[in-house]
């Protein structure tokens, strides 16, 4: 919309954004972070409707979002936004930031990284789908990690809980296997993991908040310690590994450099 309207300057763009725009900042909770659905779907099928939401990126995302609008970035520096409505976006994305900080899960004192989702309440992790259990997550903490690592004039409690959750995932990446498919007997897709000494370092999806071991778990809810007892459907369509901690690691060893 904010593309469109550059070009265009029709109102109606401006309009629909302003829209968009006061529907997620009504939809942030009091502690600065944001639900899966707003308003809350009902019903014990979408418990985790409520809860602040880092799966998939989704507040991570909406973050970002909020930052460029109150920085006047393009596209969005186009807008005809006031002051007030650029100045709300900003409190936003504070809002935001302190939340992740106030989220990151703890052990005995220790920062480490994220789940997933956080019960909006207790900030605590928190169960979603039944194969998404509370955990501590490699994927979402890398865009959260990431996010964290664009701010400028990072503070020290910025600092501490990005170094904390790069030294967590350095001591939990995995290394000497790669995740290839391979079609079955009958020619369908058939994701499975093979021994390769070469190959980069992944995260898994779902580490155990007790042992700190990757898990998968399939629709049943109960907790695999490995990708081949996941039946084919959720084996093959759900992102059980990333890839991404290379980057991550290069980015971080920039960002520690000018941070010192």
């Amino acid at each position: 919309l904010a593309n469109i309207y550059r070009q265009l300057k029709e109102p109606r763009y401006h309009a629909a954004f302003v829209k968009g725009l006061d529907y997620l900042l009504k939809a942030q909770y009091p502690n600065g972070g944001w639900p899966q659905f707003f308003p809350f779907r009902k019903g014990s099928s979408v418990h985790y409707a409520a809860h602040i939401t880092y799966n998939d990126n989704a507040m991570v995302n909406v973050l970002q979002l909020l930052r460029a609008v109150a920085s006047s970035v393009a596209p969005y520096d186009a807008l005809p936004l006031s002051a007030s409505q650029r100045e709300q976006a900003g409190r936003a994305f504070e809002k935001g930031i302190d939340c992740i900080l106030k989220t990151q899960i703890r052990v005995k004192g220790q920062p480490t990284v994220w789940c997933a989702q956080h019960d909006e309440v207790t900030l605590l992790p928190a169960n979603a789908r039944a194969y998404e259990l509370a955990s501590f997550s490699g994927q979402e903490s890398v865009a959260i990690l990431q996010l964290l690592m664009e701010i400028d004039h990072p503070s020290p409690e910025i600092k501490l809980a990005v170094k904390a959750a790069m030294q967590w995932l350095d001591e939990h990446k995995i290394t000497g296997i790669r995740v290839v498919n391979k079609p079955d007997a009958d020619g369908k897709k058939n994701r499975v993991v093979e021994s390769d000494p070469a190959a980069p370092p992944l995260l898994a999806r779902f580490y155990d908040l007790e042992t700190g071991q990757p898990f998968f778990c399939d629709r049943d809810g109960i907790k695999k310690n490995t990708l081949a007892e996941i039946g084919a459907e959720r084996r093959n369509g759900y992102s059980w590994y990333t890839d991404s901690f290379l980057s991550l690691q290069k980015r971080f060893n920039s960002w520690a450099q000018k941070w010192n």
